[in-house]
């Protein structure tokens, strides 16, 4: 049902599997740097959990355009209580004609009918239109997660191979995903238990923690259009994983690392370290020319790494928060 508005120009109505080339239009005008493809978002669209709740509508103008979007949802992705994610995109040649304020009117009532006490969304810090439509509308700033780059074409590795030497020194061993898998049967599954117990150890602004059950692990980490199992590295030691990072490659565009840890009982050995230079080799070998990271500032012992490496820091991104009546 098309959520009907008076505003000359344009209208909300719901989503359809169509505007998805639409709305990539619309991030890479706002995100260029980080681009998206018509592939990765249809991927999400079709392995999003049937059973989470969620409320999307697009804007139309008058002349079939698809201008702007917006969402809000269960995050799935966070144990958190009393949350949803409110979410939203407008095209930069369509902002302050009040498209912005109709979508928010729109999906917030959503939030409260599924009980929701807290309305989530995040911004980048540089975009200062954004920050001030997100004061104007009742929400409080409560964390930031940070973005940082680094620059592979002169980074030097030689200050730090020797957290190299020391892992395969301890006995560990620094390998692939696609290399377990080829003797591994249950690689996947190893791996994600892995992942889980890294993230139960990383505390979120607000209180949350990183949650995914392993059909979103294997949708985000392994069948991603960016992903690719050459890219995911692991530290194992007598057969057990204990450590990883990996690596989203985005298409035209930088590699982000989106995850890397080591088990608690494993840390003070230098994989983490060993881990990166590993990663940094491979995505030389692919073509790229900058690294990503993203960190929250709730985990300084990544923070330090990325520091001591050589990451220069990038506008983060702010996360907001507004209390439901």
């Amino acid at each position: 049902m098309d959520a009907q508005t008076n505003a000359p120009g344009w209208r909300l109505r719901d989503f359809r599997w169509d505007d998805i080339p639409a709305l990539v239009e619309i991030a890479l005008l706002i995100y260029p740097d980080e681009p998206t493809t018509v592939a990765q978002y249809e991927h999400w669209e079709r392995t999003y959990p049937k059973d989470n709740p969620r409320l999307r509508y697009v804007v139309e103008t008058d002349a079939g355009q698809v201008v702007a979007s917006g969402a809000c949802l269960r995050p799935f992705w966070l144990d958190t209580v009393g949350v949803y994610w409110l979410d939203g995109e407008v095209h930069p040649q369509w902002r302050r004609r009040g498209i912005g304020a109709a979508l928010q009117a729109a999906l917030e009532p959503f939030g409260r009918a599924q009980g929701a006490t807290r309305l989530w969304t995040s911004c980048r810090e540089d975009f200062a239109h954004t920050v001030r439509f997100l004061e104007r509308g009742g929400y409080i700033r409560f964390g930031v997660r940070f973005e940082s780059k680094l620059d592979l074409t002169t980074f030097d590795e030689t200050p730090f191979v020797g957290a190299c030497d020391r892992a395969r020194a301890a006995d560990y061993e620094l390998t692939t995903l696609a290399a377990e898998r080829a003797g591994q049967p249950d690689a996947d599954r190893q791996l994600y238990d892995l992942y889980c117990a890294i993230l139960r150890d990383v505390p979120l602004p607000g209180g949350a923690r990183f949650e995914q059950t392993y059909e979103n692990f294997r949708s985000f980490h392994l069948e991603s259009p960016d992903a690719d199992p050459a890219g995911i590295f692991i530290a194992k030691r007598a057969g057990q994983y204990v450590g990883m990072t990996s690596v989203e490659l985005l298409k035209n565009g930088p590699a982000i690392t989106s995850t890397t840890g080591v088990r608690r009982e494993h840390r003070g050995q230098g994989l983490a370290m060993a881990l990166k230079l590993t990663s940094f080799r491979f995505l030389r070998e692919r073509g790229y020319s900058e690294a990503r990271s993203h960190n929250d500032t709730a985990n300084p012992p990544i923070l330090r790494l990325n520091e001591k490496l050589g990451y220069q820091r990038l506008p983060g991104w702010l996360q907001w928060e507004k209390l439901l009546e």
